[in-house]
């Protein structure tokens, strides 16, 4: 009898490790179709050394969670990349337009913590040790920096109400205290501690109010430049653009995530009309950065972009097998894990920093590559909170050659480190 068991272990044992083989040797050969073998030397695993071809206007990085701590450090060792290999100066986040103006100015100097400063991106998720590093970091940088050549950080999200507002005082406020006392009042409302209870009507109602604050400030244009110069009234001209967008993205229920990354995708090309030229650098989820939809739902701002832009559009996705996350959950965060394993990130426990870049342009020379990159795959796509049991809500299905330029992929990520 023990004889017999022991066999049947042994037998079991050797079935598993054959499975092992043969899922690794499937990998490396084209997922057992025309049986090519991937060049692993294609998997760049030093992120310092990454450029992006010449022509390009606007870097995205996406994230396939944003509560994992590798995918919020990785946007900050790309930022850097970027800025030493091709000349980046704007870090974009997924973060609200009037509230980031606090923290770009807390990196040019401004008093308080980087913890204070992280905070006011407009989302909990961010309100992490790596995010005040990626900060510290620019703020650091700025402090040596030639005339010109310092470092901003903005937001390209307008669900929110009070860092805009808190702007147009300083200015339109200074100028005209009077006329902003009235669309103070009026807006009064508007505001980030009751966002989530205000009826969509009132968003509604709202649209021509806000719309009439644009042609106040516009009207205020000349007051405004004599006293704080050009570029402090285009910042201000768009936070009133930015109440007006907020109200039209919260008024769209349906077609909220339609709005949404439609107009994300104009202040994207705002910052392109109204900076220096210089390389952008934006960061928001996968299924925002994407050059193809992620979902059927709606057209995401990667895939507006990358029309718009052509070749001046480099997205870049990540993935990872294993992701332990923090999810946000109304009492607060909680830690949660999800696997999902394809052909890429598989790959991923080859290196020995668990992780690898992958340039889409050279691998698909290679038909090792060129076979995986065209075949459809599920890649980890995890909101702020929500359902993490069914692989399908957690997942998005995509051909990684037609969805993204490149990608960054983990073997495992772990939670990030709240404050």
């Amino acid at each position: 009898m023990k004889r017999k068991m022991f066999l049947r272990m042994k037998a079991a044992i050797f079935t598993a490790v054959l499975s092992t083989a043969v899922m690794a040797v499937s990998l490396l050969t084209g997922c057992g179709g025309s049986g090519s073998r991937p060049d692993t030397g294609l998997m760049q695993t030093d992120i310092s050394s990454i450029t992006v071809p010449d022509q390009t206007q606007v870097v995205g990085l996406g994230e396939a969670s944003h509560g994992a701590r590798e995918f919020q450090e990785l946007k900050g060792q790309l930022f850097q990349a970027l800025v030493e290999n091709n000349g980046c100066r704007t870090f974009i986040i997924e973060g609200d337009f009037g509230a980031a103006l606090k923290v770009d100015a807390w990196i040019h100097g401004g008093e308080g913590t980087a913890q204070e400063a992280a905070s006011r991106i407009g989302f909990r998720i961010y309100r992490t040790r790596e995010m005040e590093a990626i900060l510290e970091w620019m703020r650091a940088y700025n402090e040596t920096a030639p005339q010109g050549e310092d470092l901003h950080f903005y937001g390209m999200d307008m669900q929110w109400a009070d860092g805009s507002k808190e702007y147009l005082s300083h200015t339109l406020g200074e100028v005209l205290p009077d006329v902003w006392a009235e669309y103070e009042e009026s807006l009064a409302f508007l505001n980030d501690g009751d966002m989530y209870d205000i009826p969509a009507d009132a968003f509604e109602q709202a649209m021509t109010p806000t719309q009439e604050l644009i042609e106040e400030v516009d009207r205020a244009r000349e007051l405004m430049e004599a006293e704080f110069g050009e570029e402090v009234f285009a910042l201000a001209r768009e936070c009133a653009c930015s109440l007006h967008n907020c109200c039209d993205i919260r008024k769209s229920d349906a077609q909220y995530n339609q709005v949404r990354d439609g107009h994300m995708a104009e202040k994207v090309k705002w910052f392109l009309e109204h900076g220096d030229g210089s390389l952008l650098f934006i960061n928001g989820h996968n299924g925002h950065i994407a050059r193809a939809n992620t979902t059927p739902l709606y057209d995401c701002m990667g895939k507006r972009l990358g029309e718009e832009l052509g070749q001046g559009y480099f997205a870049i996705g990540t993935d990872a097998r294993t992701t332990c996350f923090n999810s946000q959950m109304d009492e607060g965060f909680k830690e949660m894990t999800v696997e999902n394993e394809n052909a890429l990130n598989l790959l991923a426990r080859q290196t020995q920093q668990g992780r690898y870049y992958l340039d889409f342009s050279e691998a698909e020379k290679e038909s090792g590559w060129s076979e995986i990159l065209s075949q459809p795959m599920r890649i980890t796509s995890l909101n702020v909170g929500g359902v993490v049991n069914v692989k399908a809500f957690y997942t998005a299905k995509i051909v990684p050659a037609d969805t993204f330029d490149a990608m960054i992929v983990f073997d495992q990520v772990s939670p990030t480190t709240l404050n």
